[in-house]
Order: structure tokens, then sequence, then C-alpha cells
């Protein structure tokens, strides 16, 4: 990737990293050496750019003075996974030839659904829905690995992913720690994780504060009721119910 297109390069530098690209050769690689405090990280760098049809449909609306409206669900998406299994083969490649400590996906969210589709990968990552207790007034619980999950899937090869949005003039981020990868507790505690401050997202934390379920078994994803009665039991609840969340928006142009 140029770094002229690079949001990780720029972001990286900000955070206090050094950050050189790696490389090209015969065989596809990462993107980027990154190192801090004698941490070396391996990035591989991926840009969700909007989807061309859908801009053209949105400027065919807007042109005949009609609204446009979009719906986008927060669940695990084949064709953002698709870019972590591309990211996780080409982190894998560079592996073998230089020595990192830790290993992760960059994706940077544009356009004009930048905000779902960074939520819509986070989901992704970590296969979640949201959990409500039928007898109580609280808020919703996010649950991890509820679904299929790209942090099982790569679990050697990914050990966490940095997700990103852009409104073309601004950027947030946020570090997604995989709990299934063998370098977890490492780089919970590394001056990786501490560059991202409070930028974080741990599974572990989230549950252990209350905030998260998490379905740390080997059922069947599918089996939707045999889930929710795990959970049930693990955490002692009432009996619970799945709930997605989505975003929709609605836009026009008004003269």
């Amino acid at each position: 990737m140029s770094s002229d297109l690079s949001y990780a390069e720029h972001l990286l530098k900000h955070l206090g990293f050094q950050v050189e690209p790696i490389e090209e050769g015969d065989e596809e690689t990462a993107d980027w050496i990154a190192a801090i405090a004698g941490e070396v990280v391996l990035i591989e760098e991926k840009t969700k750019f909007e989807d061309p049809t859908e801009i053209a449909r949105r400027v065919a609306a807007y042109q005949v003075g009609q609204s446009f409206d979009s719906h986008t669900p927060f669940r695990p998406d084949n064709r953002l996974s698709g870019i972590s299994r591309k990211a996780a083969n080409q982190l894998a490649a560079s592996a073998d030839n230089i020595s990192h400590q830790y290993r992760l996906v960059w994706l940077t969210a544009t356009g004009h659904s930048h905000e779902a589709k960074f939520h819509q990968y986070i989901a992704t990552l970590y296969g979640s829905t949201n959990i409500i207790e039928r007898s109580k007034i609280v808020p919703l619980r996010l649950c991890y690995f509820y679904r299929n999950s790209d942090f099982f899937r790569f679990r050697h090869r990914i050990d966490g992913a940095v997700v990103a949005q852009s409104d073309g003039e601004h950027v947030d981020l946020k570090l997604c720690l995989n709990p299934l990868s063998s370098n977890f507790d490492a780089l919970r505690s590394s001056q990786t994780r501490a560059a991202f401050g409070t930028a974080v997202q741990d599974p572990l934390t989230d549950e252990a504060e209350g905030r998260a379920f998490i379905v740390d078994c080997d059922l069947d994803r599918s089996r939707e009721s045999e889930l929710l009665e795990y959970l049930r039991k693990k955490y002692e609840t009432d009996y619970l119910m799945q709930m997605d969340m989505g975003m929709a928006s609605v836009s026009m142009v008004v003269k």
C-alpha cells in the first residue's frame, strides 16, 4: 500500500511507533513493521472503501429529488471476513522472515457508511451480538463469540486488529485484542497496547466488569437455544434473548 494512502503509517507514528514498509516480493506479504519500546509488530493494512454501486444508487436518488436510505446490521459479514482471511495469510507470509512479537490487521472504513462498517467489522472479528435478560431492566450486554468469528478462525495468525473509521476529515480507531491468540496475555500488558490508551477493546476486561458475556465452549454456533442456555447457566441469569443492533440512515439533497 502506498504511504500516501496509508492511515496506519501516519497514525502509528503519531502514537509513537517507528514504522517501516515491508519490501514486496514474489509472495504477498504484510505492509508494515511497527516498533515501540523494543516490541516489533507486523501490520497488514486494508481500507474498506464505499461500494461504487451504492454510491451510484445514492447519487441517482439525489438527482431526482428522492431520499436515500440504508441499513447495516452489526453482525458478521462474509465480505469483511474475506479481508481478515487475506490479511491473515499475508501476516503469516511475513512472519517466517521477520522477527516480531505481534501480528495485527488494520482496517479503515471510509465513505458514507464508515461508522456502520466500523461496527460491523468488529462484530465480524468477535462473532458478537447483544444479549438481554428477560426479567431485568438493564442495558444490553455485548456477547463475544456467540457466532463464528474471524478471531477464532485466524487465532494462530492474528493477535488483534486496529479498526478505524474516517469521514474524510477525522479518524477514530480502536485496538481490538484477540483473547484466543496465544499472545493475548503478552499483548494485553505490552507497550503496543499501552500506546492506544483507552481506545482498546478487551473481552476479558468487559466480562470481568459485567459489561459482556463470552461464549467459551464448543457448541455449534447455529444452535441458538443451546447457546442461550449455556450463557444462562454460566452467568446464573434469568432467561436470555439475543438481539442484533444495526445502523440505519436516510439522506437527501435540499436545494
